[in-house]
């Protein structure tokens, strides 16, 4: 039994977002014809867990074949999926610039939350659950995750124990990698690297 427990987050591969709030809104992903070419392996005997919205299942599916080794069944969990931005939903930036600018403070974006949606806090506390339940479990192999920015950026402000706030100038770019390790003695977490 390890030590550790290894996550691999991996954000999906673009999408034709033209600039709009696309949380749960469930789009498909752009996919390359060439296999994709990570900056580093993935662990061969990974389980894998995925976000239930299209765009992260067609990812998953596109990574599994071209750049890693696994019979592992993907695992779908709906704590993953982004952050739902409600009424916001497939609007654009402009537009919710232009409509809700003075209705909410935008110096502290991590508490504003669309009608009908989540915050990015509330994102962080699902994910936390998840997370919480993952290493509860100990289950001795490395993890695959093919989430979102927002879910990416939530699972390392729980490894790193830092606000949302701070949590929110990480950049995660497509399929960029974010390894972290948490000690399963539970003293903490380590992360390897970054939108890699």
């Amino acid at each position: 039994m390890t030590d550790t427990l290894q996550i691999n987050w991996i954000r999906h591969l673009p999408v034709e977002n033209n600039g709009r709030y696309i949380g749960h809104t469930d789009i498909p992903a752009i996919i390359p014809q060439e296999a994709v070419n990570f900056s580093v392996q993935l662990p061969e005997n990974a389980l894998w867990f995925v976000s239930p919205l299209k765009r992260a299942i067609e990812s998953a599916n596109y990574f599994r074949k071209s750049a890693a080794k696994t019979t592992e069944p993907l695992q779908i969990a709906p704590e993953l999926m982004e952050q739902n931005f409600g009424e916001w939903e497939n609007k654009t930036y402009d537009e919710v610039w232009n409509n809700e600018r003075t209705a909410h403070n935008w110096q502290n974006p991590t508490f504003i939350k669309p009608q009908g949606g989540e915050n990015f806090a509330e994102l962080c506390t699902r994910v936390d659950g998840w997370l919480e339940n993952i290493l509860k479990g100990n289950f001795g192999n490395p993890l695959v995750v093919v989430a979102h920015a927002g879910t990416i950026r939530a699972g390392l402000r729980h490894a790193l124990k830092i606000t949302p706030e701070q949590t929110l100038n990480f950049a995660i770019d497509y399929s960029s990698i974010t390894q972290v390790e948490y000690l399963l003695d539970g003293s903490g977490a380590r992360v390897n690297y970054v939108n890699k």
